[in-house]
């Protein structure tokens, strides 16, 4: 319809630290390749004002998916310029809270969930990618955070975190983390000054202050919000959209203003209905997060994953910010297609009728512009058909990167949840 409805648009367990953890996201393809930069092209598909595309390098979209969405919600401000969120510095503390609160044996997990990473931005607030690694400012991948985590695992098999009482010594795991990033003095010097050097402060529990540094809080950053009950845009902060969390064992997060994470039902009436909620979003031009199981053997090469793939493939979980989306069926309308820009009122709304049907939803993704082994329906972009999100799939236990055997198989559903604002 965009459509442009939207420009430039499984709980595992708790972590000790109460956050939500899942597993790793899907990279899909070889990420130790470096390809060639390529920039997102702007285009008539965009209409809500999404951040340029990235590349994960580990298995942290969770990270990359949250950037997109808080950099969208910034740039909408009048006047404001584009954000480049550092997800290395996010990296580096989802680390130290699962190394230091024995969350992690001998191998970091770098799966999380939108509760992770709302906890995350709360604790330790945001720094720039190039305030953080200054070398990659403008890169699309970081190699930084694929060279940390073989340091970090090497630490924890047989290096200076090899046992439980290493890991509980907090100035330790800092200080092996700094290496593995390669943190210049300067960075290191910020962190201390606003953390502690043995963390002992946070944002959430803390006065401190950030001055003299690059870090912001939350509550520094400007957004653009829609109020829950008018639906107009208000300018508030990041901190409002990503609220306070309720409990340690829940993902409802409090606050007017607080996003939601709102699980994909299984009724097929109760899913219209879910829809229908991220298309109202969408229409307000929100960058509202998607989580998703990928089979690549689903993958063609137009960028699309149309149906369940007679032979499951490599898999995993996933997270993304949701872009656009086709409809058919429209009353009065027929089919409103991606990609072209439905500036008629009655059109948006017709396309909520519960006869209407969706047909793909189109994202953003973080497996890069230009890839030789992915096709992409536009530089970074994928296209997700219905008829694979509500699956069936075969979801299998994977072993060194395949899928096991049939006996290790089950029925699933690829769509999990979506992170929607207050009131939709």
């Amino acid at each position: 319809m965009r459509f442009e409805l939207a420009r430039r648009s499984l709980l595992a367990a708790l972590l000790a630290t109460g956050s939500i953890f899942v597993a790793g996201c899907s990279l899909a393809a070889d990420a130790d390749s470096e390809d060639e930069e390529v920039e997102a092209t702007d285009d008539a598909i965009v209409d809500i004002d999404n951040s340029r595309v990235k590349r994960q390098s580990i298995g942290n979209c969770w990270l990359y998916a949250t950037a997109s969405w808080a950099e969208s919600l910034a740039k909408q401000v009048p006047g404001a310029t584009e954000l480049n969120m550092s997800e290395s510095y996010w990296t580096y503390w989802h680390w130290f809270d699962q190394i230091a609160n024995g969350a992690a044996s001998d191998e970091i997990q770098t799966g999380g969930w939108y509760a992770t990473a709302a906890e995350i931005i709360a604790r330790y607030g945001i720094m720039n990618e190039g305030s953080f690694i200054p070398s990659e400012a403008a890169a699309e991948m970081s190699l930084r955070q694929s060279a940390a985590l073989a340091k970090m695992n090497a630490s924890l098999k047989t290096g200076a975190l090899s046992t439980p009482e290493a890991r509980r010594d907090r100035l330790l795991v800092r200080k092996e983390l700094d290496k593995a990033f390669e943190l210049a003095p300067n960075v290191v010097t910020q962190l201390n000054r606003v953390f502690g050097m043995s963390v002992t402060r946070t944002l959430d529990k803390s006065t401190v202050s950030t001055r003299f540094t690059s870090i912001k809080r939350a509550s520094d950053i400007k957004v653009r919000l829609r109020d829950p009950d008018t639906k107009e845009p208000v300018t508030a902060t990041l901190q409002d959209a990503i609220g306070t969390r309720s409990s340690s064992w829940s993902t409802y997060r409090t606050g007017r203003f607080a996003w939601q994470m709102a699980s994909y039902p299984y009724a097929p009436s109760s899913r219209r209905t879910m829809l229908a909620r991220l298309q109202r979003a969408m229409h307000d031009k929100q960058p509202v997060i998607m989580s998703w199981y990928v089979d690549f053997n689903a993958l063609d090469s137009q960028g699309r994953f149309t149906a369940p793939p007679t032979t499951p493939g490599r898999q995993g979980g996933h997270m993304v910010v949701v872009e656009d989306y086709q409809i058919n069926d429209v009353p009065g309308f027929g089919t409103l297609e991606a990609g072209v820009n439905e500036t008629r009122s009655e059109a948006l709304q017709a396309a909520l009728s519960s006869s209407a049907k969706i047909e793909f939803i189109r994202i953003k993704n973080s497996w890069g512009t230009y890839r030789p082994d992915r096709g992409f329906v536009l530089p970074g972009y994928h296209d997700l058909y219905m008829s694979y999100l509500d699956g069936p799939i075969k979801r299998c236990v994977q072993k060194d990167d395949d899928t096991g055997s049939t006996d290790d198989c089950r029925d699933a559903t690829p769509l999990n949840d979506f992170v929607l604002p207050p009131g939709y």
